[in-house]
């Protein structure tokens, strides 16, 4: 299974389902800690901003409590 160019979306759930089983499953969590950070909710402008401007990259989380 390939996840490049999925559009999750239009992917039928059961196939979403074993991607996210196959990524709980076989991918390092050091890996992922790499391309994830966490930011608070009032950062988001200047985060959207800069999504915006292709100076993000990685998967932000964002923390509705901070």
């Amino acid at each position: 299974m390939n996840l490049c160019g999925i559009d999750s979306n239009t992917c039928p759930s059961d196939r979403r389902l074993e991607a996210w089983r196959r990524l709980a499953r076989d991918l390092p969590i050091d890996k992922l800690d790499l391309v994830t950070r966490e930011a608070a909710l009032a950062e988001l402008p200047d985060l959207a901003t800069r999504i915006l401007d292709g100076q993000v990259q990685g998967r932000i989380v964002i923390d509705v409590n901070a």
